[in-house]
């Protein structure tokens, strides 16, 4: 069956007279609500670390790792080639997905000194101000619900329930960082242990909580702490994999995935439900960790290993099965296309993504213009079309010369093209200026006129004491 249109689903009843009894057109046609989002962000993941994607060079030093759940939903849906998050560490990259903009855009970048994430000392988080995708969506009458790793702040305006989400279940920061409470909605359940293993009581939290679902559409948000180090797992995962313990936690999640998919099958929500699988950022680059081949880099990094993620699609009957999607859509994207599939309004501030929709499910090219990567209030790099310039940037711990690559030719970005293509470069680079002067970078010590800022809790006040910017 051909991919619809959301416009053609939203004709609703009309649309089955248009387009024939397909079960897409089926689907629309008899509800009167919008569709339920999974959207399901591992930690640290690299790209190449789910078995679709992998392409291991005979000598290199990585054996697969196995994902048949993953495999098979990528079978099912749609499988993106070249999706991007917005940063290469867990908060700006959260920040990022949950708003739709760059992070400096949110007030992770020069004006904060290159805030980079969240720790339990931290007083600041992401701004109340801030629409996130759980609040537009409420909007339409959606029930909302994070599990999992927040990392947006843990200060009573920063948490999740403060953010859109009606309930919230788990760690509001990364689990290398102690102590570590596990939470529920605003209740300290109990401390964790220095190795915590979350993968399966996330996940039946959020089976549990989907059932609980009846009438109304739900956002669902499952932000697992795995593969983030310190590396642990289930007993009976241990020693499963070629990759060690680190492959070991890969299968677990992919088993566990499988099970929520499962249990929207036994639900009746599937045909309702679209689900995305994706990563925050690129793997840690350990010798027994995860892999971005084939590309340059890792987490922390704006090389493509540090950005690109694996990222999945899956929407029975309406979702074409078995595609591919070769063109640039990044995390910044969802936001305005889950909005438009749910008729919710977008923010009332500027945005910087745009509705993937007619790209991931009908095939069209996305037309994306430049696509930056931001590091730590860091303007790193720009990518237009084929090309991607990496800026000059002395204060990174091994300095990055400036270098012009062609990612269809060089994704392991191996080799300068600049002289080859200098009106490319020149482009690029007044591409890099414009952002400049919008958003900033740490690196020339520029501040941008449109970066707003994160919220800064005052515990003798009892308030948030950084008012948002208006760019």
């Amino acid at each position: 069956m051909s991919p619809l249109s959301r416009r053609q689903l939203l004709q609703g009843a009309a649309a089955s007279t248009v387009l024939g009894a397909g079960a897409a057109a089926a689907w629309w046609a008899t509800r009167e609500r919008p569709p339920n989002i999974v959207l399901i962000l591992t930690d640290d993941q690299g790209y190449n670390d789910v078995g679709c994607y992998w392409d291991p060079p005979d000598d290199g030093p990585y054996q697969s790792i196995r994902t048949p759940r993953l495999d098979q939903m990528a079978a099912e849906g749609v499988r993106l080639t070249d999706f991007y998050v917005a940063a290469s560490i867990c908060t700006p990259s959260r920040a990022a997905l949950l708003t739709g903009c760059y992070p400096p855009r949110v007030g992770y970048g020069a004006k904060d000194g290159g805030l980079g994430v969240h720790s339990p000392r931290s007083i600041g988080g992401l701004h109340p101000d801030e629409q996130t995708i759980a609040e537009l969506l409420k909007l339409r009458g959606y029930r909302t619900a994070c599990i999992g790793k927040w990392h947006l702040g843990h200060q009573p305006p920063f948490r999740p329930t403060a953010q859109g989400f009606d309930d919230f279940f788990g760690i509001l920061w990364s689990n290398n960082q102690q102590p570590l409470p596990l939470v529920h909605n605003d209740e300290v359940l109990r401390r964790l242990p220095d190795k915590p293993v979350l993968v399966r009581q996330l996940t039946n939290s959020a089976i549990q909580w989907m059932a609980r679902r009846k009438d109304d559409p739900f956002f669902l948000y499952l932000a697992y702490s795995a593969p983030h180090e310190p590396w642990a797992v289930l007993p009976e995962f241990r020693g499963r994999s070629e990759r060690g313990l680190y492959g070991d936690v890969i299968e677990s999640v992919d088993h566990h995935v499988g099970l929520l998919l499962d249990a929207l099958e036994l639900q009746g929500k599937a045909e309702d439900t679209l689900v995305i699988f994706t990563s925050d950022n690129g793997p840690w680059l350990h010798p027994m960790g995860g892999s971005a081949f084939p590309f340059r880099g890792g987490k922390a990094e704006s090389f493509e290993g540090g950005v690109r993620s694996p990222c999945i699609w899956r929407w029975p009957s309406v979702l074409p099965a078995g595609s591919v999607v070769s063109e640039v859509v990044t995390a910044l994207d969802l936001l305005p296309t889950f909005a438009g599939l749910a008729g919710a309004p977008l923010p009332d501030r500027p945005i910087d993504g745009r509705d993937a929709w007619p790209v991931v499910a009908e095939g069209e090219p996305s037309g994306y213009g430049p696509f930056y990567y931001y590091a730590r209030g860091r303007l790193e790099a720009v990518r237009v079309g084929r090309f991607k310039l990496m800026f000059d940037n002395p204060i990174r711990p091994e300095p990055v010369p400036e270098a012009l690559y062609d990612l269809s030719e060089d994704p392991g970005e191996t080799t300068d093209v600049s002289a080859q293509h200098p009106e490319v470069l020149a482009e690029l680079q007044a591409h890099g200026d414009r952002m400049r002067g919008e958003l900033g970078d740490a690196i020339r010590g520029v501040h941008g006129r449109a970066e707003r800022t994160v919220g800064i809790w005052d515990e003798e006040q009892q308030r948030v004491v950084a008012p948002p910017t208006s760019g």
